[in-house]
């Protein structure tokens, strides 16, 4: 008996059935079903679907052999059948050297014939045959073989469907369980934020107890300094009247602070878009600068206007679009050295208009945008700091500016100055007219 050899591809062939991962305990109806049809179209006793792995010749589905389900690859025809391409015939095994003595031959059950059709589901990959086996001698028309072959390739792509199904389940078993720790993942997310929005109702409210707290005695406070401040006047106390306007000053300045975190705790400081007016930038910043220039002598600070002449129209809310100029004019006065100049332009563009408010004072450290504009944050947040502030005045200007669909930047150097810009969305022809 000679053993067979193994295909040059061995380690190739069985890492592709070991892929294949089929479990020889389960029970194949369908390709049993196609082994009876096998054992029926040829005559053959036996028709079997056999794997071959390294040591054994396993028996996935059959007809004809009872329980048998592995044998040795050392007797196995189909072990021979691998080595050759589509079909191995053996016409009589008693008359074969390579058979004649193989124990199942010479033995029970007595095999005589032999035809193999391998199983190649990729080019050279031959994991085993669909076999039958008879106890006579036989050769095998051409139309059998072809009708074998046709069969073999059916079980072909029924082992592949297997492990792709196989596949296939593994993966909805990992869907499953990645949506359980997704919905683990939800729940907590869901939870965080419950606490995450819980804490913010709590600072809100805690927000809006306080200020509402402090500005009933504020109110109080500021009335009771004021009759004071008339009284000192009266008086003729000089020493007096000024201790009592520095309280008045300090009180109103807590009473707009309040005022401040009132709204923003409200969010008061957007106006809706529909309730906007037509507003005259011309017009807003001359106010404005009117309204500064006495500050400006104070600080010993030139003011210049320019590019105001015609009338520039945007749409907006005139109040707190003045509240914007006043702030970012009072930062350029207060930050600005004695002796300075502060420079307002209204420029009307077509891409729309355009107010820059320059300095060149103390000027603004690189990379502190989120200190410019962030919520109660100061450039200089130290208790030595030069200028007092609360750090809410440019963070509401950013506010009012964006419900208006306008922004505000600016660009800094230390010791030579700092420009902000406003930019307003463009306006239509019929929004900017000449005086």
């Amino acid at each position: 008996m000679m053993k067979p050899p193994a295909p040059a591809n061995e380690a190739e062939r069985l890492a592709y059935l070991h892929r294949l991962g089929l479990d020889l305990s389960l029970t194949f109806e369908e390709i049993d079903g196609l082994c009876d049809v096998a054992s029926s179209l040829t005559g053959a006793p036996v028709a079997l679907v056999t794997l071959i792995d390294e040591t054994e010749q396993n028996i996935l589905a059959g007809v004809g052999l009872g329980d048998v389900k592995q044998t040795s690859r050392d007797v196995s025809f189909c072990a021979h059948a691998i080595m050759h391409s589509e079909q191995f015939e053996v016409n009589d095994a008693q008359a074969d050297p390579r058979f004649a003595d193989n124990p199942f031959v010479a033995g029970a059950p007595g095999f005589r014939s032999y035809l193999g059709t391998v199983l190649e589901p990729e080019d050279e990959i031959r994991l085993g045959t669909l076999c039958v086996l008879d106890t006579e001698a036989k050769t095998y028309s051409d139309d059998v073989k072809a009708d074998l072959s046709k069969i073999a390739k059916a079980i072909t792509a029924l082992i592949v469907s297997y492990r792709e199904k196989m596949d296939l389940i593994d993966y909805s078993k990992e869907l499953a369980m990645r949506n359980s720790e997704m919905a683990a993942l939800t729940d907590t997310l869901r939870s965080s934020m419950e606490k995450l929005v819980a804490a913010e109702n709590t600072k809100n409210e805690f927000v809006s107890i306080v200020s509402h707290e402090l500005r009933t005695p504020l109110t109080s406070i500021k009335g009771a300094l004021s009759l004071m401040r008339n009284d000192a006047q009266q008086a003729g106390s000089s020493k007096t009247q000024r201790l009592i306007e520095i309280a008045c000053q300090n009180s109103e300045r807590l009473l707009s602070l309040v005022d401040d975190i009132l709204k923003l705790q409200k969010n008061e400081f957007g106006t809706p878009q529909s309730s906007f007016g037509p507003v005259d930038l011309s017009e807003l910043i001359e106010t404005s600068a009117d309204a500064y220039r006495s500050y400006a002598a104070d600080r010993n600070v030139t003011l210049k206007v320019s590019g105001t002449g015609p009338s520039c129209i945007v749409s907006g809310d005139k109040a707190q679009l003045d509240r914007v100029l006043a702030n970012v004019l009072s930062n350029a006065f207060k930050f600005s050295k004695r002796g300075g100049h502060v420079e307002i332009c209204l420029n009307c563009a077509k891409d729309g208009p355009q107010i820059t408010i320059k300095d060149d004072g103390v000027g603004i450290p690189e990379g502190s945008k989120e200190k410019v504009f962030g919520l109660f944050s100061q450039v200089d947040g130290s208790d030595t700091r030069s200028q007092s502030g609360t750090g809410l005045g440019m963070h509401i200007c950013k506010q009012i500016l964006t419900q208006h669909n306008a922004s505000i930047d600016y660009e800094s150097e230390l010791g030579v100055g700092t420009e902000f810009t406003i930019r307003f969305p463009a306006t239509g022809p019929q929004d900017t007219a000449s005086e």
